[in-house]
């Protein structure tokens, strides 16, 4: 059955650009930081659908019409968003005009704006991701939604506790509240998710990029001793700190090892190096910053070892990018989805990654140390393998597109959502 889907949430302009027809102008951009959406609409552009893929954009000017930009079968709407939080902001198109920052009044404009994509485009399902405005609009729009839960708004709120976590909290408890069709990407966030609502919740993990698959290999235990890690952020979630802490640990047992950083915060001279400076911490560091996403997947299929020290993943993408390419991964063995995504059997000597105290500085060498030890070359080979058979973006988008048919059938015939989703 093909239906016309619209996808909701954070879609970058560089990440769905090859799907639009040329000469419509330049390609706004959009929402960053989530390949994995871009990765989801070519999958069901693959499967026949027809997609609208709608976001916000705050470098759009405030008051102007949301940018539309097609392609076959496929449609981009980008609206505007404010830059500011808590500051007022301008509004270009009015003179004179301002509007409240935007978590003063819990995302109202980029609600509005949401809601007024969905109902424009009038999709057979909307698929909304995130619990937050986009989840609000979608359902504000009244058709059939189905909502993906990517994080865990308390577990957010208490590694990172402001006022502007907590309007977003808000917001993520209204969300269950009104929602009755949900996923999240990992069982650990069903879990921790389900006492929000009295529905079902289902789970579909995160979709890996055809770059991952492009690139898995089972790789021999390296001569090198090369370390990435990936952030979206220079925050206390990702536990950056620790992590740089104990690469200079590394560095004093492995003079040779690199440690290559990617992400925002952790270019020459942003957050990350300043605090290594400060610090005085010694060791082989390569600042690359933000990067595309193709570009990250082609630098990380260069290193040996993945190195995340989150506190709590609800999924954690990069981990799965990492091991579908043949890399060995250290990562929390508390730190939420992580041993799932690792593995079944994440404390077993098969599994492929090694799980550690990500609060331990020598907890985190020792990880290193093993990873480039004996059994890398297996590892590899079950990192591989489970990457394969459980996060191919064309099983990722079959599965939801099985939920798509069970919403409409229940939403048709009035069945309650558990019985609707399969639950």
């Amino acid at each position: 059955m093909s239906l016309h889907v619209a996808i909701v949430g954070h879609v970058a302009g560089a990440d769905v650009a090859g799907l639009l027809d040329p000469g419509q102008g330049a390609v706004p951009t959009g929402y960053t930081g989530a390949p994995l959406m871009g990765v989801l609409v070519r999958e069901l552009l693959q499967l026949g659908h027809r997609v609208t893929a709608i976001t916000t954009d705050s470098a759009l000017p405030l008051g102007s019409a949301p940018v539309r930009l097609t392609g076959p079968r496929f449609e981009y709407v980008v609206a505007a968003a404010r830059r500011r939080a808590w500051r007022p902001n301008r509004v270009e198109a009015e003179p004179g005009g301002w509007r409240l920052g935007r978590a003063v009044d819990a995302f109202a404009l980029e609600r509005q704006a949401v809601r007024d994509a969905v109902q424009a485009a009038a999709p057979d399902v909307v698929h909304a991701h995130w619990t937050y405005e986009f989840a609000l609009g979608s359902l504000d729009a009244g058709l059939p939604t189905l909502l993906t839960c990517h994080d865990a708004p308390a577990a957010v709120l208490r590694h990172t506790r402001s006022v502007y976590r907590a309007v977003r909290y808000v917001m993520a408890r209204e969300v269950f509240r009104r929602g009755r069709y949900f996923t999240a990407v990992s069982p650990y966030l069903a879990e921790a998710l389900q006492s929000y609502t009295t529905h079902g919740i289902g789970v579909v993990p995160n979709p890996v990029a055809a770059g991952v698959m492009d690139r898995r290999r089972v790789r021999p235990a390296p001569i090198s001793r090369r370390v990435a890690m990936v952030f979206n952020g220079w925050d206390d979630l990702k536990n950056p700190r620790l992590g740089l802490q104990a690469c200079a640990a590394f560095a004093v047992v492995e003079p040779a090892a690199e440690f290559h950083l990617f992400g925002h915060g952790f270019g020459p001279g942003q957050e990350a190096d300043q605090w290594v400076t400060a610090q005085g911490l010694a060791g082989r560091f390569v600042f690359h910053g933000p990067c595309p996403h193709a570009r990250l997947l082609e630098q990380v299929a260069q290193m040996d070892v993945l190195l995340h020290p989150a506190l709590e993943e609800s999924f954690g993408v990069v981990l799965a990018e990492a091991m579908g390419m043949g890399l060995n991964v250290v990562a929390g063995r508390h730190s939420g989805a992580v041993p799932w995504v690792l593995g079944p059997r994440p404390g077993d000597a098969r599994a492929p990654g090694i799980l550690v105290d990500v609060r331990s500085v020598p907890a985190i060498v020792d990880g290193l140390t093993q990873a480039f030890g004996p059994g890398y070359g297996e590892r590899s080979a079950l990192g591989v393998q489970r990457v394969a058979a459980n996060f191919s973006a064309a099983s990722v988008a079959q599965a939801y597109a099985a939920h798509y048919a069970s919403l409409l059938a229940g939403t048709q015939a009035g069945l309650p959502a558990r019985a609707a989703a399969g639950h």
